[in-house]
């Protein structure tokens, strides 16, 4: 028998593998595929099939079950978490920060007593905190003067400069006594930082001193 030619076969390959040849044809290959090693090759290549086992489609389905709850607990988790810090960070906002309440003549008033003792009044509905100094003896004008330094402060839960058409009721009022007050000869009101002024030398008390409002003086 002639010897058939392999490019003869492999063109008759998709043809066999879907068994659409005659008996006699497929007899000729299947004989040409026992001693041919590249026809082989690409028969196999033609027949082979991916298949995924019914098991192992399982398998997939349950490991990617197993994955997809995972990744919904952790993104409840992250919510969650998410939230709790945004609610901790604006409550601390609401609460916790604070800033100086402006200086307006109605919310603060400053009152000698007979002994000489100096009462800061303040007359707003509430605040956060006061800050006071001992006296400080400091040059202004080239006249060394002992003044004590002042300022509330205020969060937004605790303002009382959110409704700007209140009137603030003059009799009734918060009083705190100025330390040492006796020997002030002016008092200021502002926000301030000593250790910027004192230790550091970042700014100096004439600088300090414009940002702020002097409020009383003998």
């Amino acid at each position: 028998m002639k010897e058939i030619k392999c490019s003869v076969i492999q063109d008759l390959l998709p043809l066999y593998v879907d068994e659409v040849v005659s008996d006699d044809t497929k007899s000729l290959v299947n004989e040409h595929l026992l001693t041919c090693g590249s026809c082989k090759n690409e028969y196999e290549q033609m027949e082979g099939k991916l298949y995924v086992p019914i098991e192992n489609k399982a398998t997939l389905f349950s490991q990617f079950n197993k994955r997809w709850k995972r990744k919904k607990w952790l993104l409840i988790f992250g919510s969650v978490l998410t939230t709790g810090l945004i609610g901790c960070a604006l409550f601390s906002f609401i609460f916790y920060y604070t800033k100086p309440i402006p200086y307006n003549a109605d919310l603060f008033a400053i009152e000698e007593l007979e002994d000489g003792q100096l009462i800061s009044k303040y007359f707003g509905e509430s605040h956060a905190g006061t800050h006071m100094t001992h006296p400080l003896e400091v040059e202004i004008g080239g006249e060394m003067k002992n003044i004590s330094l002042i300022y509330y402060d205020e969060t937004i839960a605790n303002s009382p400069t959110r409704n700007n058409l209140r009137t603030y009721n003059k009799i009734d009022s918060e009083q705190s006594a100025l330390p040492d007050s006796q020997n002030v000869d002016a008092i200021y009101y502002g926000m301030f930082d000593l250790e910027k002024v004192i230790i550091k030398k970042e700014q100096t008390w004439e600088e300090l001193l414009q940002q702020m409002t002097l409020i009383w003086e003998r």
